[in-house]
């Protein structure tokens, strides 16, 4: 197996996991979070190279000692300037809702208060309304 190079799709998830102790649940997310980009068959399987596996690892080390994602990403160099553009603009979005279950509010707004905005659904559905009508006022001028 020397003469393969390390950049060939070789190993199925399952074997990566074995190879890495890490969920699929785990690998899927990284390469969710763009960390690993896996080559697929013509059925659509992820197929891992001996250079994924060995991100997946220095992934997993990184996490270890406490970086997360977005440091993960910083540290490895695979932030593209549209991530960090987006960045910047998430700033700049409205803060009384940003597209987000929690945000920070002032004391005159009232937002979510619950990590899962169903089950206050009064508040959510208020919440939304507000949001349209405010969506339809920037739309009208």
């Amino acid at each position: 197996m020397s003469d393969v190079d390390s950049s060939t799709p070789l190993y199925s998830i399952g074997v990566v996991q074995e190879m890495t102790g890490l969920t699929g649940r785990q690998i899927r997310y990284y390469e969710e979070s763009e960390l690993v980009k896996p080559a697929r068959t013509e059925g659509n399987q992820r197929i891992y190279s001996q250079d994924d596996i060995e991100r997946l690892k220095e992934i997993k080390e990184l996490l270890d000692v406490g970086l997360n994602i977005a440091g993960i990403k910083e540290k490895l160099g695979t932030v593209t300037e549209e991530a960090k553009k987006n960045k910047k603009d998430e700033k700049e979005v409205d803060p009384i809702y940003n597209d987000r279950p929690l945000t920070k509010f002032s004391k005159e707004q009232r937002g979510l208060t619950s990590l899962y905005p169903v089950s206050n659904r009064a508040q959510l559905l208020e919440l939304l309304d507000k949001r349209k009508k405010k969506q339809e006022k920037k739309e009208e001028e």
